[in-house]
Protein backbone atom coordinates (compact mmCIF):
# COMPACT_ATOMS: atom_id res chain seq x y z
CA UNK A 1 0.00 0.00 0.00
CA UNK A 2 2.77 2.49 0.85
CA UNK A 3 5.34 3.27 -1.79
CA UNK A 4 7.38 5.91 0.05
CA UNK A 5 7.74 7.97 3.18
CA UNK A 6 7.63 11.62 4.20
CA UNK A 7 8.60 13.83 7.10
CA UNK A 8 6.74 16.98 8.09
CA UNK A 9 8.71 20.19 8.62
CA UNK A 10 7.88 21.60 12.01
CA UNK A 11 7.96 25.34 12.58
CA UNK A 12 11.37 26.82 13.21
CA UNK A 13 13.49 29.80 12.28
CA UNK A 14 14.22 29.99 8.59
CA UNK A 15 17.07 31.67 6.79
CA UNK A 16 18.01 32.59 3.26
CA UNK A 17 21.21 31.46 1.61
CA UNK A 18 23.55 33.81 -0.28
CA UNK A 19 21.48 33.36 -3.45
CA UNK A 20 18.27 34.36 -1.69
CA UNK A 21 16.70 30.90 -1.53
CA UNK A 22 14.67 29.92 1.51
CA UNK A 23 16.47 27.42 3.74
CA UNK A 24 14.17 25.71 6.22
CA UNK A 25 15.46 25.38 9.73
CA UNK A 26 13.80 23.46 12.46
CA UNK A 27 12.86 19.93 13.21
CA UNK A 28 11.58 17.15 11.02
CA UNK A 29 8.89 14.80 12.26
CA UNK A 30 9.37 11.07 12.45
CA UNK A 31 9.17 9.12 9.20
CA UNK A 32 5.58 8.63 8.03
CA UNK A 33 4.61 5.96 5.48
CA UNK A 34 2.97 7.48 2.41
CA UNK A 35 1.59 6.57 -0.97
CA UNK A 36 2.62 8.89 -3.83
CA UNK A 37 0.17 9.18 -6.71
CA UNK A 38 -0.18 11.44 -9.74
CA UNK A 39 -2.52 14.39 -9.58
CA UNK A 40 -5.82 14.11 -11.38
CA UNK A 41 -7.18 16.52 -13.95
CA UNK A 42 -9.65 17.73 -11.33
CA UNK A 43 -6.74 18.51 -8.96
CA UNK A 44 -5.00 20.48 -11.71
CA UNK A 45 -8.14 22.51 -12.44
CA UNK A 46 -8.77 23.32 -8.77
CA UNK A 47 -5.11 24.28 -8.30
CA UNK A 48 -5.17 26.54 -11.35
CA UNK A 49 -8.27 28.31 -10.03
CA UNK A 50 -6.50 28.90 -6.70
CA UNK A 51 -3.26 30.09 -8.32
CA UNK A 52 -0.85 27.23 -7.69
CA UNK A 53 0.38 24.10 -9.44
CA UNK A 54 -0.62 20.67 -8.12
CA UNK A 55 2.47 18.47 -8.49
CA UNK A 56 1.86 15.45 -6.27
CA UNK A 57 -0.90 13.71 -4.32
CA UNK A 58 0.35 12.05 -1.16
CA UNK A 59 -1.87 9.73 0.84
CA UNK A 60 -1.15 9.20 4.54
CA UNK A 61 -3.08 8.00 7.56
CA UNK A 62 -5.21 10.86 8.88
CA UNK A 63 -3.92 10.38 12.43
CA UNK A 64 -0.43 11.46 11.25
CA UNK A 65 -1.56 14.87 9.98
CA UNK A 66 -1.99 17.86 12.28
CA UNK A 67 -2.26 20.74 9.84
CA UNK A 68 1.42 20.99 8.88
CA UNK A 69 2.13 23.14 5.83
CA UNK A 70 5.37 21.59 4.51
CA UNK A 71 6.71 18.10 4.05
CA UNK A 72 9.85 16.40 2.77
CA UNK A 73 9.95 13.39 0.43
CA UNK A 74 12.53 11.11 2.05
CA UNK A 75 13.49 9.44 -1.22
CA UNK A 76 15.00 12.55 -2.81
CA UNK A 77 14.76 15.36 -0.22
CA UNK A 78 12.23 17.40 -2.22
CA UNK A 79 10.18 19.88 -0.22
CA UNK A 80 6.46 20.20 -0.88
CA UNK A 81 3.91 22.76 0.29
CA UNK A 82 0.59 21.21 1.35
CA UNK A 83 -2.01 23.15 -0.64
CA UNK A 84 -5.19 21.09 -0.17
CA UNK A 85 -6.28 18.21 2.02
CA UNK A 86 -9.07 15.75 1.38
CA UNK A 87 -10.50 13.00 3.54
CA UNK A 88 -13.13 10.65 2.23
CA UNK A 89 -16.09 9.79 4.44
CA UNK A 90 -15.30 7.02 6.92
CA UNK A 91 -11.76 6.73 5.65
CA UNK A 92 -8.66 6.45 7.81
CA UNK A 93 -6.51 8.06 5.14
CA UNK A 94 -6.06 11.64 4.03
CA UNK A 95 -4.91 12.87 0.63
CA UNK A 96 -2.57 15.86 0.58
CA UNK A 97 -2.39 17.75 -2.70
CA UNK A 98 1.06 19.32 -2.77
CA UNK A 99 3.06 21.83 -4.77
CA UNK A 100 6.80 21.23 -5.09
CA UNK A 101 8.99 24.11 -3.99
CA UNK A 102 11.19 25.42 -6.75
CA UNK A 103 14.81 24.60 -5.90
CA UNK A 104 13.53 23.29 -2.59
CA UNK A 105 15.64 20.47 -1.21
CA UNK A 106 17.13 19.83 2.16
Amino acid sequence: MWNGSIRFLKKGNSTQDKDGFYQPAGELSESIPASFTDVTRNDEILASQEGYTADQNIEILACNYSGEGCLVDESDGSIYEVRRTYRRDRSMSMILTCERRQNGTI
